[in-house]
């Protein structure tokens, strides 16, 4: 390997600038924490947890569309990163909340430009896609067939 190469851009996130060399040395971790954080569920979760701290039904609502299963499985995954913190608040009746930790908060901020980013292009994106499904579809290909 050797040539270090800085894949971070021009980005002022928290910590150091990382090599391509550094990840794929670190492969491993990397791709585990990376499976937590950027799945769908987990990213809408972190956006919803950036405005405070919601309970488990509010976050629920908040996120749409999420199953109770998946909503606690995720938010399980998030908490054993340590990205989000789980308090159980002794009331009557009892509640738990969920908020960021720091090191929640620096990923969704690390996640804003890809997530503007993202918003930015959809439309190219579904234009995109409309392109690419008449061209098969002409062609009597699927994208299943592709994969």
């Amino acid at each position: 390997m050797g040539e270090v190469r800085d894949v971070t851009g021009d980005q002022q996130g928290p910590g150091h600038r990382v090599s391509v060399d550094e990840i794929l040395e670190r492969a491993g971790e990397v791709r585990e924490a990376f499976d937590t954080i950027a799945n769908t569920w987990s990213l809408l979760i972190l956006v919803a947890l950036r405005e405070g701290t919601l309970r488990y039904n509010e976050l629920k609502r908040t996120v749409g569309g999420v199953s109770e299963r998946r909503l606690s499985q995720t938010l399980k995954l998030l908490e054993r990163d340590g990205v989000v913190d789980r308090n159980l608040v002794r009331s009557i009746p009892s509640h738990v909340e969920y908020s960021l930790t720091p090191t929640g908060e620096a990923v969704v901020d690390s996640l804003g430009g890809l997530l503007s980013t993202i918003i930015e292009f959809t439309p190219q994106v579904a234009a995109a896609r409309q392109r690419y499904d008449r061209k098969h579809a002409q062609t009597q290909d699927s994208p299943a067939r592709d994969a």
